[in-house]
């Protein structure tokens, strides 16, 4: 007996008041007195037996309320949590940033189709002394002057071949000291219409050498496109998983309230039929020890929702305070049919799962630039050709009508060869390099659907382990129901007490939380599923790419 009344006054010493309404009394402990009493013999009245062991109480009644703001809780649905972080997320937004970037590069590298209006204005003024050679071929002049106007403009534009085109006109107003000695102008008036080309046609030639720095940016944007799906992807998957484990915390704080409720029931039961003398004090003794150890129960389980919370705050950017309302989760764990279909699985993963994704455009970026490679190894061969219109007169519309006339053309045709002395070391470099990236990133493609599938594979086992063992526990509760029902019925009877009731309770209670724990694991089991066959951004409405699944 005296190991109880031992216990029995620790509990209460450890037992803290703090953060309830009306809290357990506050003990003033005399054990000796305590123990004195229990060896004379303690009164049939409890409380004139107490007050004679020295201990005092503010309050017989016990109760689970606490003393936190009961303001009403914000009611929380899990795709409301999933919308407030990709709208406030900033790994998010940086991902999409980065993404913005890589279009912004697809734009800049199409860029180079964009034709080009080149213009030049040039004034020449001259003035100088002929030496006698100069002085012979210019009239036997000894001063020479000149003073020369020049106007170019062309559209010059890239082809897809690569070859380069440039369409101009130029125009030229020449005054010089020859001019005015030799006619009686001032001035004459030179034109040159015409178009040029220059058309690689080994190194540098073709549409797909020409357009390889476009396809790169391209791949490079979708690589950045799904580092950003799966930036959402984890954040969503640590949202949702985060969520479960707070509805988790919620639920155990809810059921050892009522585990403490059935307690505190029975503890008043028990001093009502003590008083009556129908009970023994060491039940009425162990009635008040269930209420302590399940009071404690309660804290611990309350800190575990205060944690769990604070962590669902900290993922919206919500601050605790004493003005922050509380969360509630409103959305229960849907059980669903799951049907193991493996092949589906990997169909579906091989569609949406961004890091597969952005392996294979790894492998489309690393074949273009082997492409690119391989043609710099050629030498440079260039055909090089141009024709034009020339005009000149003492006017420019007589100069522009010997150009619509056709009077003077101007043409010409050719080829120009570049080759490197010491084999083109650049270009094999460059293909040593891209042929290992190349090697590289089908490697990684590799790497990536061994992974899939064994972490696919588990997933699988893992929801059919989880959901077996979700149906035992189910039944181990349902069983511990009955059982804590029964001894009620014995107590209420006379043929039971308060111990076994508080076991039966208490193997109920926690047959209810390793129930709880395995619906919650189930539901991360069937989360885990989702991120492995990458249909969490699905499954959640929030998918950002187009997909026929």
């Amino acid at each position: 007996m005296t190991r109880y009344l031992l216990l029995f006054a620790c509990m209460f010493v450890l037992a803290p008041g703090v953060g309830h309404a009306e809290t357990i009394a506050e003990p003033i402990i005399n054990q000796k007195a305590f123990l004195w009493n229990h060896n004379q013999g303690m009164p049939p009245d409890p409380e004139a037996a107490m007050s004679a062991a020295g201990l005092t109480f503010k309050d017989q009644t016990i109760n689970s309320k606490v003393s936190d703001d009961q303001s009403p809780p914000t009611l929380l649905a899990l795709a409301d949590l999933v919308s407030l972080i990709i709208a406030d997320n900033p790994q998010i937004k940086s991902d999409e940033a980065q993404w913005g970037i890589q279009q912004a590069g697809v734009n800049k590298a199409e860029a180079i189709f964009e034709p080009e209006f080149v213009t030049s204005l040039q004034l020449e003024d001259r003035s100088q002394k002929n030496t006698v050679e100069e002085a012979v071929s210019r009239q036997f002049e000894s001063i020479y002057a000149e003073r020369n106007w020049d106007y170019n403009a062309a559209v010059e534009n890239l082809l897809p071949t690569g070859g380069k085109i440039s369409l101009g006109y130029t125009y030229r107003r020449l005054s010089n000291t020859l001019t005015r000695t030799l006619t009686d102008e001032d001035r004459e008036h030179q034109m040159f219409v015409g178009v040029s080309l220059t058309q690689p046609l080994l190194k540098n030639a073709g549409i797909d050498v020409t357009q390889a720095a476009i396809r790169v940016a391209k791949a490079e944007s979708d690589v950045a496109f799904q580092e950003y799906r799966q930036g959402m992807m984890q954040t969503v998957g640590e949202a949702t998983s985060t969520y479960w484990s707070f509805f988790q915390a919620q639920e155990k704080l809810r059921m050892r309230q009522e585990s403490l409720h059935i307690a505190e029931q029975l503890l008043n039961d028990s001093l009502e039929r003590y008083r009556t003398g129908k009970m023994a004090e060491t039940e009425v003794l162990e009635a008040r020890i269930g209420v302590a150890t399940r009071r404690a129960l309660q804290i611990e389980a309350r800190q575990g929702h205060i944690e769990a919370m604070n962590r669902l705050r900290t993922l919206i950017a919500l601050k605790a305070g004493l003005t922050t309302p509380k969360i509630e989760a409103t959305e229960h764990p849907q059980l669903k049919q799951f049907a193991a279909d493996r092949p589906s699985a990997m169909r579906r993963a091989f569609k949406l799962r961004p890091e597969y994704l952005a392996a294979q455009k790894k492998i489309e970026r690393a074949g273009i630039k082997v492409a690119y490679a391989k043609n710099q190894l050629w030498p440079e061969l260039d055909l090089k050709a141009s024709y034009g219109l020339n005009g000149l007169d003492f006017s420019k519309d007589d100069s522009w009508d010997q150009i619509e006339e056709q009077d003077y053309d101007d043409w010409s045709v050719g080829l120009e060869l570049r080759v490197p002395l010491q084999g083109n070391q650049d270009g094999k470099a460059e293909m040593q390099k891209a042929k290992l990236e190349q090697t590289r990133a089908l490697l990684s493609l590799k790497s990536i659907e061994v992974e899939l599938t064994n972490h696919i594979d588990t997933a699988v086992h893992n929801i059919q382990n989880a959901s077996e063992k979700l149906g035992y526990s189910v039944s181990v509760v349902e069983i511990h129901q009955q059982l804590l029902e029964a001894e009620q019925a014995r107590l209420k009877a006379g043929r039971s007490n308060s111990r076994l009731v508080l076991e039966k309770e208490e193997n109920f209670q926690k047959a209810q939380e390793i129930a709880l724990k395995d619906l919650v694991s189930l539901q991360q089991a069937l989360l885990e599923f989702d991120m492995e066959t990458g249909s969490i951004l699905a499954s959640n409405g929030v998918e950002i790419m187009e997909v026929e699944l």
